[in-house]
């Protein structure tokens, strides 16, 4: 019996090609499912230490908090008065620490502290972060400060960042006073960049953060339309996706902490929201 040449089987390369990209994405997932969990993170902000003003829980205690870090996928806080005290209280201390290992939550810095001339309630502060173990003090100093804080800082390690409280901030609401309040003191003394309160004032946080550049030790971001309507990221004046590449171009090494003051007590869906809209510019950078 004759048996002519088999039929011709036409190849689809866009199967192929589709096999092919299916098996590197599969790849590419599992690596970044191997990465321990903060890099995880880390990833999906385009690098960034990704994490939360506690503030923004004030309606909740430590626990409550830390269990919301981990639902929102954070690795990282930025701690007030309310969830961690400053004290010298070895066995508080001791008992805050367990809970944030046990949550898989780093303190990365603190604040907002007020700093005087008085040296040792200046060195006490210093001693907590020094015992918490997270770099940065988001602070408002007064003037005078300065001289023992640019001191405390070289001894502890602890960088001194600035916040901005926006146009009813007389000293450091705008990038002037700013620049000129750290312009003879070591870098360590820095800025915790508030876009909310930039733009509040009526500036813009990408030309805070490129003329701060290594100064910049912290940022607060969150979004204003006007002086007195905060939004959930995206929906008002910020430049999300302008912020991080300027944060790039500074080489940030910070905490990003998303503030949200608006619905305190039911923020989650908000925060969650804010989240989201920092993801999708973060594909972006």
């Amino acid at each position: 019996m004759f048996v002519g040449p088999k039929p011709f089987r036409e190849v689809n390369p866009m199967k192929t090609l589709d096999r092919r990209d299916f098996l590197r994405a599969s790849a590419g997932l599992a690596a970044l499912a191997a990465l321990p969990r903060a890099a995880r993170a880390q990833e999906a902000y385009a690098g960034f230490n990704m994490g939360l003003q506690t503030y923004s829980l004030r309606a909740f205690d430590l626990d409550q908090t830390l269990g919301h870090l981990k639902a929102f996928g954070l690795k990282f806080g930025q701690f007030y008065s309310k969830h961690l005290q400053i004290t010298d209280d070895k066995a508080k201390i001791d008992g805050w620490k367990e809970k944030l290992k046990a949550a898989d939550v780093k303190i990365l810095s603190w604040g907002v502290q007020g700093f005087t001339k008085n040296v040792d309630a200046t060195k006490k502060a210093f001693e907590f972060a020094k015992a918490m173990g997270f770099p940065v003090y988001s602070a408002n100093p007064s003037p005078d400060s300065f001289e023992s804080l640019a001191g405390l800082t070289k001894e502890y390690g602890v960088k001194i960042a600035i916040h901005n409280h926006g146009p009813d901030d007389k000293v450091y609401g705008r990038l002037e006073q700013v620049q000129k309040a750290v312009e003879k003191w070591p870098v360590e003394i820095g800025a915790c960049v508030d876009t909310g309160h930039v733009l509040r004032s009526g500036e813009d946080p990408v030309k805070w953060i490129k003329a701060l550049g290594p100064r910049v030790h912290d940022v607060h971001i969150k979004d204003f339309s006007d002086e007195k309507t905060e939004h959930v990221l995206g929906k008002g004046k910020l430049d999300i996706l302008g912020v991080l590449k300027a944060l790039k171009e500074v080489k940030f090494q910070g905490i990003l902490a998303l503030e949200y003051e608006k619905n305190e007590k039911d923020p989650i869906a908000d925060i969650q929201a804010c989240l989201a809209a920092v993801r999708e510019a973060a594909k972006k950078v």
